[in-house]
């Protein structure tokens, strides 16, 4: 039997509604030999068995039932039992258009690379919101000193940056030689924006990183909130853990270390504002949304981040909210943060 020339691993956790429209498009890669692993991963809802139905009618699919065990271990079962050339991830309940797998395989193959990344759109109720490609489309990086600049990106920004959105790290627009994830060992950790660790660590070790100008990841925005964007008392702990993590990964760095460990402070900076929004998006009580706000501004990630940051250097609205959480003024961190909230709904903020 021939090597698959890429496994697509999708993990699965409560998604009935739209797991088959996810399966389907992966179904229809015109990218021949192709293997699909299904993760169950203790899914309570009918996803199982909606899994074990494709496997039925089609070999190409293989399901595995695994405890709960969370996103990142569930994509390091789909790598332990992956045969293919290449690894693909699709979140259950994404899609990808039909192209897309032989677009990235065949860049993966005339570069020779050990990694390949494209970009995605943003879909809301089946409609394209944004297109995102990826910002160095079109270039391939060889060798350490070429990769290491594009690595130090997914630190964070750097204080002079005017950019809103973080440089691209997820793992679902991208594919990975299996070869290189086995010799390195690289698998996800148990931790919120596993994808920024995962990469951390791939982009390292690899000699050639192509990146492609395609957008063939459609990331559904609609009708469920992602951990990225939804709120929980116990959010704010596991922000502290990944910026931790970060910084952890920023001072061991030997190539460029100062910037390393400024961009991981400003990802520091960014997360800050990004709980705060979560707050003030919530559905909690004024009154609740101010004593989460309180307990920001007096956590360590808050209080190590702004400490001796140039916030000068930030856009004017994002060093106003910060120099504000830095100061304590709660209520005044509140107005900054829903008079955006606002604009934006209105379509008023870019």
């Amino acid at each position: 039997m021939n090597r698959p020339r890429v496994s697509i691993v999708v993990p699965m956790y409560n998604v009935e509604p739209y797991l088959e429209k996810c399966v389907d498009s992966i179904l229809t890669q015109t990218l021949k030999g192709i293997e699909i692993i299904l993760v169950d991963d203790g899914s309570p809802d009918r996803s199982g068995k909606i899994a074990e139905d494709y496997a039925r009618k089609d070999s190409r699919v293989r399901v595995i039932h695994q405890k709960n065990a969370g996103l990142g271990p569930a994509r390091n079962t789909g790598i332990a039992n992956a045969s293919g050339e290449y690894i693909g991830f699709v979140d259950s309940d994404d899609w990808v258009d039909s192209a897309m797998f032989k677009r990235l395989y065949d860049t993966a193959v005339r570069c020779d690379a050990d990694i390949v990344v494209g970009g995605h759109r943003d879909m809301v109720n089946g409609a394209v919101r944004a297109s995102k490609v990826h910002p160095l489309a079109g270039q391939i990086f060889k060798g350490h000193n070429q990769i290491m600049p594009v690595r130090n990106r997914l630190f964070g920004h750097l204080p002079e940056d005017t950019e809103v959105e973080a440089f691209p790290m997820r793992v679902w627009t991208a594919i990975y030689r299996n070869d290189f994830l086995q010799k390195n060992g690289l698998r996800f950790e148990a931790i919120l924006s596993e994808d920024t660790i995962f990469n951390l660590s791939a982009y390292r070790c690899a000699d050639v990183i192509a990146f492609t100008g395609d957008t063939d990841y459609c990331y559904r925005m609609d009708e469920h909130p992602s951990i990225m964007r939804s709120f929980s008392s116990e959010k704010l702990v596991q922000y502290e853990r990944f910026v931790e993590r970060v910084r952890l990964l920023a001072e061991k760095e030997t190539y460029q270390h100062d910037e390393c460990v400024i961009r991981a402070r400003r990802t520091a900076i960014d997360y800050c504002r990004l709980y705060v929004g979560l707050i003030v998006g919530s559905g909690l009580s004024l009154r609740s949304k101010l004593k989460n706000i309180r307990s920001l501004a007096q956590s360590r990630m808050c209080i190590e981040a702004c400490a001796g940051y140039p916030l000068e250097t930030l856009p004017k609205q994002q060093r106003m909210l910060h120099e504000a959480l830095s100061l304590g003024h709660v209520r005044e961190v509140f107005i900054l943060a829903d008079a955006r909230r606002i604009l934006k709904e209105k379509g008023w903020w870019k």
